[in-house]
């Protein structure tokens, strides 16, 4: 049969197409996000890690820049340092410009196929990145074919209901008054949509001084408490996994299909 000379075939289906499936990480804890990467990352060795943070830049015409660093599968310093390369935000918004960013990386790597974790900037919503990757990938635009994207948030159990109640606006870029970067939301709203959004829910227990999760009755008390705010905010739909440390990255990913099936 003729195929139409407008529409060539998206090469998603041709064989020796590598596949991928990707996690999209977010959070409104720089702390809480970076524990639960290290975790994640750590339990799948071939995973390929890419992590965006916002910094202040006087000299970019937004006032911000991204810095995106890649950890590459079976290096022996993976998510313990790397290279960053920070470019200016040209873009309309941090979330174009981490999921343009993203296509970009993606086709000049000499391979990328197999599993990827993404870790947003703090704040950013994973949905939109989500959608721009499915149709990347369903258009052909991407050196691989995407078989699950899945948003993901990681949420400090200690701390967390102050934040979920905070009227302040999030910060997420700087540490002190000269170099602090303001999200015109507040804290407790975007945690909220993170949690909203996510199909998994990763929860990092508080834990004693020593680095035992806290178990008197009291705090298994609490904990329960808390973690029934963290599942009416969630997505019916969503998993709530009550301990980070203790899921991996299959556990997150599950079956693969094709098409793409974004699960946000």
């Amino acid at each position: 049969m003729p195929r139409h000379p407008s529409l060539p075939s998206w090469g998603n289906a041709e064989a020796g197409t590598p596949h991928a499936n990707i996690v999209l990480l977010t959070g409104v804890d720089r702390l809480a996000i970076d524990a639960v990467a290290f975790s994640l990352a750590d339990s799948r060795p071939s995973v390929r890690v890419a992590t965006y943070d916002v910094t202040p830049d006087p000299d970019s015409p937004t006032g911000l820049s991204l810095a995106r660093t890649i950890y590459e599968p079976g290096d022996d310093s993976n998510l313990l340092g790397g290279d960053a390369t920070i470019f200016p935000m040209d873009d309309c918004c941090l979330t174009c410009a981490c999921k343009h960013d993203l296509v970009r990386v993606m086709n000049a790597a000499p391979e990328w196929s197999g599993t990827m974790l993404v870790v947003l900037p703090v704040g950013i919503e994973g949905t939109a990145v989500a959608q721009y990757l499915a149709d990347s990938s369903m258009l052909g635009d991407l050196p691989c074919a995407v078989d699950t994207i899945h948003v993901a948030t990681a949420v400090g159990m200690d701390g967390f209901e102050s934040k979920l109640f905070d009227d302040d606006r999030l910060v997420i870029a700087g540490t002190t008054d000269d170099d602090t970067v303001l999200d015109a939301r507040s804290t407790g709203v975007v945690q909220a949509r993170l949690i909203r959004e996510a199909a998994h829910v990763l929860m990092l227990p508080t834990l004693a001084a020593d680095g035992a999760v806290l178990s008197s009755g009291r705090d298994r008390e609490e904990a329960e408490r808390l973690s029934a705010i963290v599942a009416a905010l969630a997505d019916p739909a969503a998993t709530i996994h009550a301990d980070a440390h203790c899921t991996d990255l299959h556990a997150l990913i599950g079956d693969v299909c094709t098409p793409p099936r974004v699960r946000v």
